[in-house]
Order: C-alpha cells, then structure tokens, then sequence
C-alpha cells in the first residue's frame, strides 16, 4: 500500500511540475522543414527558367533554321517541353507542401504564443510572427500569380508540341510561325515574375531558418 501511495504522490508532484515548468516546444522543427520546402522551390523554379529558355530555343530554331530531317529538331523542343512540364507540376507540389508546412507552423505558433506567461515577451512574440506570416501570405500569393501567368505560355507550348506531332512539315511550321514568336513575347514577363519569386523563396527560406551562416 505505501509502494502505490508513494508512486500516486510521485504523479501527482510531477503533473504539478509540468504545469509549472510547460514543456519545450520544437516548432523550430516545423520552421526548418519549412524553410527547406521553400528553398528547394526556388531551385525549381530557376530550373523552370532554364526550361523555358531552352524550349523556346529549340522552338525558334525550328521554325527559322529547319533541318532536311525536321524531327531531330522537333525531338530537342518535345522533349524540353516536357521536361518544362515536370518541372512545372514538381514546383505547383513543393508549393502546396509549404503552404500546408507553414499552415501547421503558425497554427503551433499560436498555441505556444497563447502560453508565454511574460507579457512583454508574448507581445513580441505575436508581432513577430505576425510580420513572418504576412510575409508567408505575400509569397503565397505572388506564387498563385506566377503560375497563372506562366500557365498561357505552357499551353501555347503544348499546342505547338500536339499539333507538330501531327503536321510535322514546312507549311506546318509556316502555320505555328506566329505563336512562337508571340510565345518568344510572352516569355519575358513570365521569367521575370519567376526569378523575383525563387529570389522571395529564398529570402523567407533564410528568415524562417534555425541555421545561420557560417562567419
């Protein structure tokens, strides 16, 4: 009977003491993941760059300098345009990934927040995640703005993929001649939008980073 009031006394001091003392939190853990998703996003998208500018390259150089045989040229551009898709669907999947990250990450931050005892100190706490949030949701939304303007320039790329599969001659590629240089036009603005977001993934990635760099 002592054995077991003494293991109920022993219980109940440590329950008390967790009350007392809380337990540490390691959101830090869901920060780096975090910051992680957000820098691997911003290689991706200067890949979907360099993707762009091959595709366009392999493109053009169709349709101004046609070989005797157009399928060694088609064959460059198809498969540029399809490694620009992949590359495209693994980004929208790396962005969905950070969303629900830091969807989880300020969740915690805001329970943790809610237990801080100092009042100074949750204040700063709240202001501070605040300004990291805010940033979150800005790069959030610039990313649903990149994508929908890249979106065009993929499915005009698309077009001319399927319908050179079919009419792969000179009077097919007189045909396409406009669309790729109204693709050629397009793509200016588009990368200029994905570089600035991969270069704000990259700065948001160090800000939520529980690293630093090496002095």
């Amino acid at each position: 009977m002592k054995t077991i009031e003494l293991v109920r006394n022993f219980s109940t001091l440590a329950a008390a003491a967790a009350m007392i003392t809380g337990c540490a939190s390691d959101n830090y853990k869901n920060s780096a993941s975090t910051a992680a998703t957000l820098n691997q996003s911003a290689g991706l998208i200067t890949k979907d760059n360099t993707l762009i500018d091959e595709s366009l390259a392999d493109l053009n150089d169709l349709v101004a300098n046609p070989y005797p045989d157009l399928r060694i040229q088609f064959d460059r551009f198809n498969h540029a345009v399809d490694r620009l898709g992949a590359s495209a669907r693994d980004v929208a999947s790396k962005a969905g990934e950070m969303k629900s990250q830091g969807a989880n990450y300020f969740a915690r931050w805001d329970k943790e927040s809610a237990q801080i005892q100092n009042e100074d100190i949750r204040n700063r706490s709240e202001i501070r995640r605040n300004e990291v949030a805010a940033h979150f949701g800005r790069i959030s939304q610039q990313y649903d703005e990149a994508k929908t303007a890249f979106e065009p320039l993929m499915s005009d790329l698309r077009d001319v993929q399927k319908y050179l599969s079919t009419d792969l001659t000179s009077s097919g590629l007189a045909a396409i001649k406009d669309t790729s240089a109204k693709a050629t036009r397009d793509a200016v603005p588009v990368k200029e939008s994905l570089e600035k977001l991969a270069d704000e993934f990259k700065s948001l990635s160090v800000s939520m980073s529980p690293t630093t760099a090496s002095r």
